[in-house]
């Protein structure tokens, strides 16, 4: 943790014009998502901004001049942090939101946990960190700097919600006023510490049913409830499964023309789910076929019950954990928020697009222990065919007695 109040921590940073070396911070600055110290370097003078080394700033440190004409960051691989922070600075993109307390605390020792993020699945990851600290030190009291619409998953009333309300894809331009707010709580405790929110916490000390107040489904149910397969569905996600069409996606994206193809891309991807049902039917006639997740643009072929919309809500998210808690399987394309439905579900596949490798783990909820984690959570490549799925889910669901025999114990050698 890094102390804060009321003796700050030293805070140094490296300039990023003439690499000096730990230069010290002036000052704190809220922006957002990230946690900046202010620093001027004795070496040449230049005044610029440095990440503390909180949620992914750990992995991917920015420093910058405040006019984003000098930069240090690792440009291969967290470019897609750096780039929209130093933005957001440089231009002065801050957005007005409402902020609120909500459960406030009498006082005492404060861990703040910034879980600001424009990304669904950091979101989710980075609010582990508040459950693993509470058994840590539960003699503190933990404020969330949190997005209003994930208010849902904190339910012990003893957590502080720093609430901001605004859309996750605004939250990467900072949050105006923000700095001012949060260090008007820090007045009402005697110490204030910021937490380092590790992005990459161990889902096995948790209690995913809790967090999510949905019971995952339980593995000794896998063969005696109806079968259950869920497709998690977005609509700026794509399943391709053609080299051509893939192209064509990152051009959209590039050129920002998405809105021009999404429709073919929909399409092609409803093909695709078409072809996956036809052939797991012809497997696991007895399965039923769901389709969850935001976006409804695409015409869904038939046989899936469409629980797909636009927006999400409490509602949404309550009515959608129920169909993944009961879901033998889930699919889906890495990005289209899977990291719930694989915490809920027996097992899963993932579409993993290749540039999304080094990413591998950040969209998964939940893995068993041992073999079964490998028999319950496979990933296959982005241009994988419907007849590859359909071979994966088959395999799972009717293998799926015999391996989890072993995998308890049940099968002993004959004496």
């Amino acid at each position: 943790m890094i102390e804060l109040y009321p003796q700050s921590d030293p805070i140094t940073a490296d300039c990023p014009r003439c690499a000096g070396k730990e230069m010290p911070g002036t000052a704190l600055f809220f922006q957002g998502p990230h946690v900046l110290g202010e620093h001027a370097c004795t070496d040449c003078g230049l005044a610029f901004y440095a990440t503390l080394p909180i949620g992914h700033a750990a992995l991917f440190p920015v420093a910058f001049s405040r006019d984003g004409r000098f930069t240090h960051f690792d440009k291969k691989e967290g470019s897609w942090m750096a780039l929209p922070l130093i933005r957001s600075v440089r231009e002065a993109t801050a957005v007005a939101a409402g902020m609120q307390l909500l459960q406030a605390n009498p006082g005492g020792d404060l861990v703040v946990v910034n879980c600001l993020d424009g990304c669904f699945g950091h979101v989710f990851t980075k609010l582990w960190n508040v459950y693993l600290l509470q058994k840590k030190f539960p003699a503190k009291t933990l404020a969330v700097l949190l997005p209003s619409r994930f208010h849902w998953l904190l339910t012990d009333p003893t957590v502080e919600i720093w609430s901001v309300d605004l859309p996750l894809e605004e939250l990467h331009k900072g949050v105006k006023g923000l700095d001012a707010w949060v260090r008007k709580q820090f007045a009402r405790f005697r110490s204030v510490a910021l937490s380092r929110v590790p992005v990459h916490p161990n889902p096995a000390a948790l209690d995913l049913g809790e967090i999510l107040q949905a019971r995952p489904f339980d593995l000794e149910d896998f063969m005696r409830v109806p079968l259950q397969l869920t497709f998690v569905w977005r609509s700026d996600r794509f399943w391709l499964n053609s080299r051509l069409l893939a192209l064509v996606d990152k051009a959209s994206i590039k050129f920002g023309l998405q809105s021009w193809v999404r429709g073919i891309l929909c399409y092609r991807q409803g093909r695709l789910l078409g072809r996956l049902r036809q052939k797991l039917r012809e497997a696991l006639p007895e399965a039923r076929f769901y389709l969850t997740g935001l976006g409804k643009q695409g015409r869904l072929p038939a046989g899936w019950t469409d629980e797909r919309v636009e927006q999400i809500d409490l509602e949404v998210e309550r009515g959608w954990n129920e169909i993944h808690r009961q879901s033998h399987l889930v699919m889906g394309v890495h990005g289209s928020h899977m990291i719930i439905p694989t915490a809920l579900a027996a097992g899963f596949v993932e579409i993993l697009p290749r540039h999304k490798v080094r990413h591998l783990t950040e969209d998964i909820g939940r893995q068993h222990p041992g073999r079964m984690g490998q028999f319950l959570g496979r990933f296959v490549d982005e241009f994988s065919s419907p007849d590859l799925l359909a071979e994966h889910g088959v395999r799972m669901v009717k293998e799926f007695e015999r391996v989890y025999a072993g995998w308890k114990g049940d099968v002993h050698e004959a004496m």
